[in-house]
């Protein structure tokens, strides 16, 4: 007879975790060092260049990307070095007229305005080899810190090149930030506040907002860095909490969904920089109308995703489902075509890229699936000459004049692939009913945070259904109370959220079925009770 702690033994060996006490306790981030991830070299060169610009009194740049992961992690560099008695400046391109990463028109702004001798990437870089060189013609040199997949071709002109595909954006400028500021001498009281609580808490943002596997030093970032959320004297911090209307503690579902939205709508509808600002000032009142300011922003970013996704999917065959979905328009703004991608993702569990048209030709993103690499499988194609991003997700640039060559030459390769099977539903464990309790959900909970790497366990079992109840506003929502096929002495409430109208004729009293769910606690008014989210019922 199966036991909860043989189930989590099952579980710990399914993810090839065979250090348990790491993974549940993982070592704080302030113990990851430069040298551990092999960059002693790296770590010369850029405290040499940072002395150098010190005594000399010049200008730094902090040149970072506009979604949750760059914004977070440009406010973590800069302010380090602000803290540190630095001249620099943070620099975010604007997304519609200078584009991702380095480019020739955002470089000219930032030396134009800022006259730095010394730009360092946060979040990009890896794929700048022509921008570095052209900023180093210029006579400004330039360290990289970036985490996204290397190309074949990385930039050879930057002084110092620290990538890490390991953490996010945000998590390689927390770990660099923190080798600077005790190079520098940071006093032990700031270096606690800002590494332990404000700094920390950013770098999590980031970490969990680019889907970052989380394992290892990842997991050990997301991990400390949300429980000091809360904690945090950052006012951007807690307006934004109080703007999404977040009471408690603070979860990776909560950074997902709700926080790093608001940070991401700013850069999609408007200029990042004011994200950038929000989480940086100290002035509550500023912190509290940018924090109203993002969350306008999302609203109105959701509106323009869901109008656009309904054009999407009109697109697509639905009987006919490619490999690969494909949609394009000339009208979509381009600052939301990655969740475009990603709800389309969610909608079918295949692959998707969108296109929309830019000033200058046309502007991609695209998102996948675990086990499909799509920022290897886009440059594969060899049409591109830009890709940047990381196995989940991808973006890049393409001419007039190659889209109809992308497009055939996408479909044809798209065709080559193993069929992904849209309904295939991961399968953690197939356990009696009878494990299901509040001691399980409690077990299960020590887990997080849950994400890329470590999904929430999903686990299956037969059901025999007693009642049946409709819930929410729209009473969209089914309530159950179920029992095990052998034991009806043993319920479990099970809800379901949003069934298709396939699921809700299988949803009949006194049917046995297989139910699919995940394991919640729920806590209301002091009470804790177990509940299972149910993802399919067969």
């Amino acid at each position: 007879m199966q036991t909860i702690d043989e189930l989590i033994d099952n579980l710990l060996a399914l993810r090839n975790i065979t250090d348990s006490k790491t993974f549940f306790y993982p070592p704080h981030p302030r113990s990851i060092s430069l040298d551990a991830l092999g960059f002693e070299d790296e770590k010369k060169i850029l405290f040499s260049v940072l002395t150098s610009i010190k005594k000399e009194r010049k200008t730094i740049v902090v040149y970072t990307d506009y979604d949750t992961d760059g914004i977070s992690g440009g406010a973590i560099m800069w302010e380090t070095l602000h803290h540190l008695g630095f001249t620099v400046y943070p620099y975010v391109p604007h997304r519609h007229t200078e584009g991702y990463g380095f480019s020739p028109k955002g470089i000219d702004n930032a030396l134009a305005k800022y006259n730095p001798a010394l730009i360092i990437s946060v979040d990009h870089g890896i794929s700048g080899r022509k921008e570095i060189d052209y900023i180093v013609q210029k006579g400004v040199q330039v360290i990289v810190t970036d985490h996204h997949i290397k190309p074949d071709d990385p930039p050879t002109s930057a002084r110092a090149i620290i990538h890490c595909p390991l953490l996010s954006g945000s998590g390689l400028a927390y770990v660099v930030a923190h080798e600077i500021a005790h190079y520098f001498g940071m006093s032990d009281a700031l270096k606690q506040k800002l590494f332990d609580y404000d700094l920390l808490a950013l770098a999590s943002f980031g970490i969990i907002a680019d889907l970052v596997p989380l394992q290892g030093l990842a997991r050990s970032i997301a991990y400390h860095g949300l429980r000091v959320v809360s904690q945090s004297s950052k006012p951007g911090i807690q307006e934004l909490i109080k703007s999404a209307g977040i009471r408690g503690e603070i979860s990776a579902y909560h950074v997902g969904f709700a926080l790093a939205p608001r940070i991401n709508a700013v850069g999609r509808l408007s200029h990042a920089i004011d994200a950038l600002r929000m989480l940086c000032t100290t002035n509550t009142l500023r912190a509290r109308e940018l924090a109203m300011q993002s969350s306008h922003f999302n609203t109105k970013r959701q509106d323009l995703v869901e109008r656009s996704v309904r054009e999407a999917v009109a697109q697509i065959d639905e009987a006919q489902l490619p490999r690969i979905v494909v949609v394009q328009s000339e009208k979509w703004n381009e600052g939301i075509i990655g969740l475009i991608a990603s709800k389309l993702v969610e909608k079918w569990s295949l692959p998707t890229v969108v296109l929309t048209k830019g000033e200058t030709g046309w502007k991609g993103s695209a998102r996948s699936i675990p086990g499909f690499d799509i920022t290897d499988f886009l440059r594969s194609l060899k049409i591109l000459t830009h890709v940047g991003g990381h196995p989940q997700a991808a973006g890049f640039s393409l001419p007039d004049d190659r889209r109809k060559k992308f497009l055939a030459t996408l479909a044809l390769k798209a065709i080559q692939l193993p069929q992904f099977d849209p309904k295939m539903q991961r399968i953690d464990a197939d356990i009696p009913l009878r494990l299901v309790s509040l001691t399980l959900a409690e077990r299960l909970s020590k887990w997080e945070p849950f994400g890329i790497g470590n999904p929430k366990p999903i686990f299956r079992s037969p059901i025999v259904i007693q009642t049946i109840q409709s819930m929410g506003k729209s009473q969209s929502h089914r309530k159950l109370i179920t029992h095990s096929t052998e034991d009806t002495s043993h319920e479990v409430e099970m809800v379901f959220f949003n069934p298709s109208p396939e699921q809700i004729t299988l949803m009949t009293k006194g049917s046995e079925r297989i139910c699919i769910y995940t394991v919640e606690i729920n806590e209301w008014n002091g009470k804790r009770k177990v509940v299972c989210h149910i993802k399919m019922l067969v």
